[in-house]
C-alpha cells in the first residue's frame, strides 16, 4: 500500500467521482482508477460500487476511509514537525485553473514550474472563470489561467494572452450536420446542448452564443467537469458542446469531430492577475515560465479545420 493511494481513495469518496477526484489532484482519470484498483486487488476487497456516473463506499470502503483519515492527519503533523522551519522561507503561489486545462498541457507547465522550483509551495485548484475571479478577489488565488471571449475581460484584472483560438462545435460524426462546412443559427437550434452548471461561465458563455443568433437554447446537460460523460454521449449522439481548438484536437476520434461556427467566437486562453499586484520576484519568475512553457506546448500550434478534420 502506498501513501498515495490512501490520498487518492479518500479524494474519490469525497467527490464520488473518479473523474472530479483526478481532476482535484491533478492526475489522469486512468492513473487514479488503476492505483485503486491496485489497493483493491491488494487488500483483497472492494472498497467502492462503480456506477455509470458515480461511485458510492462499499461498507469496507467506509471502514478504509475511516483508518485512512486518521493516516493522512498523522502524515500531516509529522511532515509540520520537520518541515516547518524551512515552510516558512517558500513562497506560496496558488493557481486556478479552467476545468479540463490538463488536456491542453496546462498542468504539466504548473507541476514541473513547482518541482524545478523547491523554495515554491503551489497549489493548482480547478475552477471556473467566476470562482478564479472570487479567489484572486479575496486573495486565495495568486494567478489564474482562464479561457473568455476577449470582450469579458475585467478591468480590475491583467490579461497575458497565452492561446488565441476560435470555439468549436464538437458533434458526433454520424449526425447530419456534421457533413456541413460550418455550424449555422439554425443548426445550433436543431442540435441538444451540453453545458456547464448555471452557477459558471460556462453556462452563460454558452448560452450568449445563441442567443447572438436567435437560436433556441436547448440544454440536456449541465456538467463542468466530468469529461468523460460528455464525450460519452457526444459519442451517443445525445448532444453538443464546444470546445476550443487546441482542447477539440484530444477529443475528435472516429465517432466525434469538430465544426467551426458560421459566425466565429474568439475564445482565448489568459494568464490573469489582479492590476493591483504586479508580480515581482518569483512571482515574476512564474509567470515568464507559464508564458515560455505555452509558447513551447506542440498543442498550441495553429489550428485549421478542413472537411470535418483538425489539421495543424
Amino acid at each position: 500500500m502506498e501513501i498515495r493511494q490512501i490520498y487518492y481513495v479518500l479524494e474519490v469518496a469525497k467527490y464520488k467521482n473518479f473523474t472530479k477526484a483526478a481532476q482535484s489532484l491533478y492526475i489522469t482519470q486512468s492513473n487514479i482508477s488503476q492505483q485503486i484498483s491496485s489497493l483493491e486487488a491488494e487488500l483483497k476487497t472492494t472498497l467502492f460500487i462503480r456506477n455509470h456516473h458515480n461511485v458510492s463506499l462499499t461498507k469496507d470502503g467506509e471502514r478504509f476511509c475511516q483508518c485512512a483519515k486518521g493516516v493522512v492527519e498523522a502524515i500531516d503533523v509529522l511532515m509540520k514537525e520537520f518541515n516547518e522551519n524551512t515552510e516558512a522561507e517558500k513562497a506560496i503561489i496558488n493557481v486556478g485553473a479552467f476545468p479540463f486545462s490538463w488536456t491542453v498541457g496546462v498542468s504539466s507547465i504548473l507541476k514541473n514550474f513547482y518541482k524545478t522550483n523547491t523554495n515554491v509551495l503551489g497549489t493548482i485548484r480547478i475552477t471556473d472563470n467566476y470562482g478564479a475571479y472570487e479567489g484572486l478577489k479575496s486573495g486565495n488565488l495568486d494567478f489564474a489561467i482562464v479561457k473568455l471571449r476577449p470582450e469579458d475581460r475585467l478591468e480590475q484584472l491583467e490579461y497575458i494572452p497565452l492561446i488565441e483560438e476560435d470555439l468549436l462545435v464538437i458533434i458526433n460524426r454520424n449526425n447530419p450536420i456534421a457533413s456541413h462546412q460550418a455550424i449555422t443559427a439554425e443548426d445550433l437550434t436543431a442540435l441538444p446542448v451540453l453545458v456547464g452548471e448555471k452557477t459558471t461561465n460556462l453556462w452563460t458563455d454558452f448560452q450568449k452564443i445563441y442567443k447572438d443568433r436567435n437560436a433556441d437554447f436547448h440544454v440536456v446537460l449541465e456538467n463542468s467537469f466530468d469529461r468523460d460523460l460528455i464525450v460519452e454521449m457526444i459519442a451517443n449522439d445525445d448532444g453538443i458542446t464546444f470546445a476550443t481548438e487546441s482542447t477539440a484536437a484530444g477529443i475528435i476520434c472516429d465517432k466525434i469531430t469538430a465544426l467551426p461556427l458560421e459566425e466565429p467566437v474568439e475564445y482565448n486562453t489568459y494568464l490573469t492577475y489582479p492590476r493591483a499586484k504586479e508580480p515581482e520576484g518569483i512571482y515574476k519568475a512564474f509567470v515568464e515560465y507559464v508564458i515560455s512553457g505555452i509558447n513551447d506546448l506542440k498543442e498550441t500550434r495553429e489550428l485549421k479545420v478542413e472537411n470535418n478534420k483538425i489539421l495543424y
